[in-house]
């Protein structure tokens, strides 16, 4: 782990066991970078809660070349108001595994030799081993008598929103690229990740009504960090970090299509963070804080007219921990 105290580095034949924990909910909607608050006065707003456990596994190929395999888990709920029936709420959730990612990692400059300072870049897949269809019961107004009102309650399956679903049904390739470099205490770092999904639309029916939106996009998704870690000398492995972080969707993905409904834009946050190794074992805990926050207008948006709003998190909790064997 990238500032940790100790070695980033695997030798060969050598395992680690990696989990995570993500958690955000989010509440705030923008639309650009204007926030909607009336949302919040109306109490219309939507309520999104995200947890996503990650369990992996990182083999030591050779000295320079590391692979991960990441299976990720998620319960996802959101609430929103149900306009069929004002004043009340509509609860749906989401759980199961998400999409399985492969990633082979491999340090430019020799290890043994640049044990403080190097670049490496990553490439892999993404397998879409998550479901992106889950359904849940809602409560909704139908004409089920056939008198032309729709005054009959009815509790239906539905499709939850895009937003909590454990897979977006598409393959992907990852690239990704780090650098770091220690300087007595202090560990400068940088990461750029993407995930290309080359497909457009999944076929997931969405529920909504506006032209471009009726079936799920496919959409990229990318993140960028870079800060200095500092290691405390009078805590034996502690060392804490500041940086900044970037995470978001594509209005345009750079490879295949991007029709379909997507809610593009990005989070631009501060990652204050702490790592602590302990023996084989590392855990870190980092909390990016959103200082920018951007929902773009996406393809359907531009080809139909409107600017879509996104709910956005005020904050992240990002748990992790390594042991190697």
């Amino acid at each position: 782990m990238i500032g940790a105290q100790g070695s980033p580095y695997l030798e060969p034949d050598q395992w680690q066991f990696n989990f995570g924990w993500r958690y955000q909910y989010s509440d705030r909607h923008f639309t650009g970078t204007s926030e909607d608050e009336d949302r919040d006065s109306q109490n219309s707003q939507v309520k999104n809660t995200i947890h996503q456990l990650s369990f992996g596994m990182s083999y030591g190929w050779d000295e320079q070349t590391a692979v991960t395999f990441t299976l990720p888990y998620f319960m996802n709920e959101r609430s929103q108001t149900n306009r069929d029936f004002p004043g009340e709420r509509r609860y749906t959730a989401a759980r199961g595994i998400g999409d399985l990612t492969i990633l082979a990692r491999r340090w430019l400059l020799d290890t043994k030799e640049n044990p403080t300072s190097n670049f490496g870049f990553g490439v892999g897949i993404k397998l879409p081993t998550g479901e992106d269809n889950v359904q849940d019961s809602v409560k909704v107004l139908e004409d089920f008598d056939g008198d032309g009102q729709k005054d009959d309650v009815r509790i239906r399956g539905s499709t939850v929103d895009q937003s909590i679903q454990p897979g977006d049904g598409g393959f992907g390739l990852i690239l990704d690229a780090e650098w770091f470099h220690t300087i007595g205490n202090f560990t400068p770092y940088a990461y750029l990740g993407w995930i290309f999904t080359p497909q457009g639309e999944s076929g997931v029916q969405t529920g909504r009504t506006k032209n471009g939106e009726l079936v799920m996009s496919i959409a990229d998704s990318y993140v960028s960090r870079a800060g200095t870690m500092y290691a405390v000398d009078a805590v034996e492995g502690l060392s804490l970090g500041l940086g900044a972080r970037i995470e978001g969707v594509p209005v345009h993905d750079p490879i295949g299509k991007d029709h379909g409904f997507r809610r593009p834009g990005f989070a631009i946050s501060a990652e204050p963070s702490v790592v602590l190794a302990r023996g084989k074992n590392v855990f870190s805990l980092s909390v990016p804080y959103a200082l920018v926050r951007n929902r773009h207008r996406s393809d359907a948006d531009q080809r139909y007219g409107g600017h879509g709003d996104a709910a956005f998190a005020d904050y992240v909790l990002l748990f992790n921990w390594s042991r190697r064997f």
